[in-house]
């Protein structure tokens, strides 16, 4: 009986390693100037370490919009958005830094199938491959990392309503010869739709966060107070992430609140001759790029159908006063 015992639990470690060094292989870089690494996988958690560009992590998990990471003696959650996926540590030499590729993990390569489909939760060609042809048609707008995320998932789905498919957001057998044929419809160029106001409905998942690119200027207007200052896009996936651009435009955020908040506001956002209803907080959180503007990091700006960084998921609250802001004009 003893002897049952011990192979039993040899059996058991045997097949628990290969699982952890399948897992603890993937590594990447750090593409924004300062990193947070929170203490969970949260925008509102605990920051416990700050990583700089170029810092290379090993992911040891994910969590929705989240990579759970090592680096040195750090560890903790950072934002998938700013990890370019670089080689594995199992001793691949050919990765490519734009595409997320690799020529190491045979394993990796097993998993995926061999008529290209693919759905949430897989990773690997299959998926760049449906990223970038999703790019190409105007749904996607995130990064070719071949990780099937939410962001993904939104854009297949975006895909199968536009084109008469059954929306589930895998792409199966039926998906994917439409998505690859010269029949496939495109998304709206727009990404938005206009109200009887002239203001404008940003589809974000829908070409949206195009239309504000990173580092962009552009203006704030809050709809009960009427005030406007200036901001600039720092970064953001799921939706938007900006700064006041100036301590003065600090000043009139915060006269608009009282004090800082988690509190959702209806907004006008006005960029390039555009006005889009939009959404949002006025709490300082995470990292700060604009030196001298008194804003300790930066705010969160919602539109039609984005979603909150920690939970992935559309915030009724936010979409309730971007709603608001279709029936107002700047």
């Amino acid at each position: 009986m003893k002897k049952i015992r011990v192979l039993l639990l040899l059996t058991m470690i045997l097949c628990i390693i290969p699982l952890c060094i399948a897992f603890a292989a993937k590594t990447g870089t750090v593409t924004a100037k300062n990193l947070n690494i929170r203490k969970t996988a949260s925008s509102s958690s605990k920051v416990v370490g700050v990583l700089r560009k170029g810092a290379t992590v090993t992911i040891k998990d994910t969590c929705g919009s989240w990579y759970k990471i090592t680096s040195g003696n750090k560890s903790g959650y950072v934002y998938k958005s700013y990890i370019k996926i670089g080689s594995s540590s199992s001793g691949s030499s050919g990765s490519s830094g734009s595409s997320g590729s690799s020529k190491s993990s045979s394993s990796k390569k097993k998993a995926e199938s061999k008529d290209g489909t693919c759905g949430p939760g897989s990773s690997g060609n299959n998926v760049r491959k449906v990223q970038r042809r999703l790019k190409q048609l105007g749904y996607y707008s995130g990064s070719i990392d071949g990780d099937y995320g939410n962001g993904t998932k939104t854009a297949v789905k975006d895909f199968q309503r536009k084109n008469g498919l059954k929306v589930n957001g895998t792409v199966n057998s039926a998906t994917l010869k439409k998505m690859n044929s010269s029949s496939a419809k495109k998304a709206s160029s727009s990404g938005s739709s206009k109200s009887s106001t002239g203001t404008e409905r940003l589809n974000w998942f829908n070409g949206g966060s195009n239309k504000i690119p990173k580092g962009a200027t552009f203006k704030v207007k809050d709809i009960k107070t009427g005030k406007v200052f200036t901001c600039k896009r720092w970064s953001g996936y799921n939706h938007l992430d900006a700064e006041p651009l100036t301590k003065s435009d600090t000043a009139t955020m915060k006269s608009i609140y009282g004090h800082w908040s988690w509190r959702r506001r209806a907004v006008l956002v006005k960029y390039n001759g555009h006005v889009y209803a939009a959404s949002m907080n006025g709490m300082p959180h995470g990292t700060q790029t604009i030196k001298g503007n008194r804003f300790e990091g930066h705010f969160c700006i919602h539109f039609y159908k984005s979603k909150t960084h920690g939970s992935g998921k559309v915030d009724s609250a936010h979409q309730k006063c971007v709603e608001t802001a279709m029936h107002h004009t700047w």
